[in-house]
């Protein structure tokens, strides 16, 4: 069979990443945005006049050709979308030099930023006053501004998840243009650490992880997820696709979301009004919320608009395990069945009827046990009867999840944008302005009811450009100012300043990264989503000659088939040849590779999960809580000699002939600041009386001042 520029590692060369990502979700009838849904094109002065929308013809240097539209050129990876709604990675070197040109010529089209810079500075300059009006009414004065140094460590932090490197702290302090907080935020938004970053932050709310039971891998799912990111994609474009997705785990990277908690429907609806609507209803799933508006029956007719659809197959499921158990299984290499096998139960299909029924224990009047449940939206107290988002349709049953997520995701619906707002000021300044993030059933209760009210304004304003919003928020003198110290009660804090935070685990771990490695992490992408697309059995057929075939494939291809169990999903060596654009490193044992590309969540010992990462069973669980295990992790072990013998900070430190040349390199690279006199006198007396570089970088990685965001 000659090879085709969608075939992996051939046409365009056995070292290329050509990779099958996840099919987009259909709409069900819907049309689908240009562009996955990003805000419109608005083309430079100086760009090629190009339509990224088109059907282009690519062509490899090797003359193959593959028909599809452009998506994105990152890290010198192009990805594109065919027809049949799949995406392809290739890398731009193998394309032909006029596609290469129309590829670049296409990234400039799009716009980024989409909004003007002035129409930034006037937002972010708008929340300023909203913000200057309650410290005033509140009898307090806004923080002073922050140097250049706190702001650069906090910005590097805040939208890219790392300390900057030596060079990086460098370039920016030595640059002495009015504007350069401004270039720097829109460089750094616009950088391949930024989707690393975000998608950490989105993966801890979504409770993204590697495995959904019995050997079922996400992989898809997390590649969807990172691809949605780098793309741009707008949060109600990314929510409608994961609340509409139709397909398996192995086929349909937008269906992990649902399949999430396909074994546990209602608690997936009550997780997914929570998260995106900041709703809890949770206690209302089993009765009458007592302290909130939310009924039992509520909760039903929410979930009844998922009654249609079935998500896990329990006889696929059994057919596999009988399956794997027969003798004319005994030939092949079980653990690889098993990944073969695992992700076929899990498929979002919709049924011809909803069979949501209340329990047979219902208790109140307004329905009988056992009744089947009707769909219907919950509202607020706020909500007009007329709002434009409570225009449904219940008739067909197969469209039901359609209905829910057009509702979801309307401007008009009274919380979807206050939620994703909030929790992203949260995310910048390190306190929502209505705590808890997964409760804001009555904005009246926010710290400052106006500020939320603006928020939610510009998200809808922005298009729900999620990369767009926070660059609003980066531009504003409130986040440019000192830290405050956390409030007691989250209800009396106006802002001043943000507030002082512990880093979070991952940016605990690419910031030793960075230590190590410098910036070229940011370059290493862990992709596995076209390993798994391969296990997908069709029709669901499951039998020894289907495995077989699948098996073929796997090999024909070059697929990686060995193993299929934990080792092959999560041991950095098992999942090393599975990255673009580069092979992380090992150290001491340890990964060199960002949060974002390793096991999701991290193993247990990590220094990961040592730091608070969340173990993603329940949204927002990670925490910034001191231990003896992290100071021992600093102080001791493979981390302390990863960063004191070989990181890229000391050999940096030791280049330089005189000490205290080495002592300022060393503060630039761990603290993004030169030492003050006192330091410097302090470092040279401890040289002179015998420590080395080595002993003056372990100082500095376990100062109180590396472990927080100023």
């Amino acid at each position: 069979m000659k090879p085709t520029l969608s075939h992996i590692g051939m046409a365009l060369g056995c070292l290329t990443m050509v990779v099958f990502a996840a099919p987009v979700g259909k709409a069900k009838g819907k049309g689908r945005a240009k562009n996955g849904g990003s805000a419109e094109v608005a083309l430079p002065p100086d760009s090629v006049a190009v339509d990224p929308a088109s059907w282009h013809v690519w062509t490899a240097s090797s003359g193959e050709k593959l028909e599809a539209q452009f998506k994105a050129l990152q890290n010198g990876i192009v990805t594109v979308e065919k027809k049949d709604q799949r995406t392809v990675r290739f890398a731009l070197s193998r394309l032909s030099a006029a596609d290469q040109r129309f590829a670049e010529a296409c990234q400039k089209s799009q716009p980024r930023p989409p909004m003007d810079q002035r129409v930034i500075d006037n937002a972010a300059s708008r929340l300023d006053q909203t913000i200057h009006t309650a410290l005033q009414a509140n009898q307090l004065s806004p923080n002073p501004a922050s140097p250049d140094t706190l702001f650069l460590r906090r910005i590097y932090l805040d939208t890219i998840g790392r300390i900057p490197t030596q060079e990086e702290a460098e370039a920016f302090l030595a640059d002495r243009s009015p504007d350069k907080r401004s270039k720097l935020i829109n460089q750094l938004l616009n950088s391949p650490g930024y989707t690393m970053h975000m998608y950490n932050w989105l993966a801890d709310m979504l409770r993204v992880k590697d495995d959904y039971g019995k050997g079922a891998k996400s992989y898809l799912y997390e590649d969807w997820l990172k691809n949605q990111i780098a793309m741009n994609v707008s949060w109600d474009h990314m929510v409608r696709q994961m609340l509409t997705a139709d397909g398996k785990l192995n086929q349909n990277g937008a269906a992990g979301f649902l399949l999430r908690d396909a074994q546990m429907p209602l608690d997936g609806v009550s997780n997914l009004l929570t998260t995106f609507l900041g709703a809890n209803v949770s206690c209302a799933q089993c009765h009458d919320h007592p302290f909130a508006e939310w009924s039992q029956h509520d909760f039903y007719s929410m979930a009844a608009f998922f009654g249609a659809t079935d998500g896990f197959h329990e006889e696929v499921y059994r057919d596999t395990r009988r399956l794997l158990k027969s003798a004319e299984m005994e030939n092949l290499n079980r653990g690889m069945v098993n990944q073969i096998l695992a992700s076929n139960p899990y498929n979002l299909v919709d049924l011809t009827k909803n069979k949501l029924k209340f329990p047979v224990d219902y208790k109140y009047k307004d329905a009988s046990p056992g009744q089947l449940a009707t769909p219907g939206l919950i509202r607020w107290s706020d909500t007009s009867k007329d709002n434009a988002a409570y225009q449904f349709n219940t008739s067909s049953a197969q469209q039901l999840r359609n209905q829910f997520a057009d509702w979801m995701v309307h401007p008009e619906n009274p919380r979807f944008a206050t939620a994703i707002a909030n929790r992203l000021w949260k995310k910048v300044f390190g306190i929502a302005v209505q705590e808890p993030v997964s409760d804001i059933d009555d904005p009246k209760e926010a710290s400052n009811p106006e500020l939320l009210a603006q928020l939610t304004t510009y998200m809808k304003q922005a298009k729900f450009d999620l990369r767009e919003f926070q660059r609003i928020l980066f531009h504003t003198a409130a986040y440019q100012r000192l830290a405050s110290k956390p409030p007691e009660d989250p209800k009396t804090y106006r802002f001043p300043g943000p507030v002082i935070r512990r880093m979070s685990a991952e940016q605990v771990w690419d910031s030793l990264i960075a230590l190590t490695t410098g910036s070229e992490a940011d370059q290493v992408l862990l992709r596995r989503g076209d390993d798994l697309q391969k296990t997908d059995i069709p029709n669901n057929q499951i039998s020894v000659e289907a495995v077989r075939a699948v098996i073929d494939e796997m090999k024909e291809s070059r697929t990686m088939t060995k193993g299929g169990g934990k080792k092959n999903g999560g041991n950095g060596r098992g999942i090393a040849a599975l990255y673009e654009g580069g092979t992380p490193s090992f150290r001491n044992g340890l990964l060199l590779a960002r949060a974002s590309e390793i096991q999701q969540p991290a193993p247990e010992n990590h220094l990961l999960r040592l730091f608070g990462q969340s173990d993603r069973l329940v949204s927002d669980s990670n925490t910034v809580d001191g231990s003896v295990p992290q100071l021992l992790q600093l102080m001791n072990g493979p981390v302390q000699e990863m960063i004191t013998q070989n990181s890229l900070a000391i050999t940096q430190a030791k280049k330089a002939a005189q000490e205290s040349d080495q002592i300022h390199s060393l503060y630039l690279s761990f603290l993004s600041r030169p030492p003050t006199s006192g330091e410097m006198k302090k470092s040279l007396d401890a040289m002179k009386d015998g420590l080395a570089v080595p002993d003056i970088s372990w100082v500095l990685l376990n100062s109180r001042e590396f472990l927080f965001i100023p």
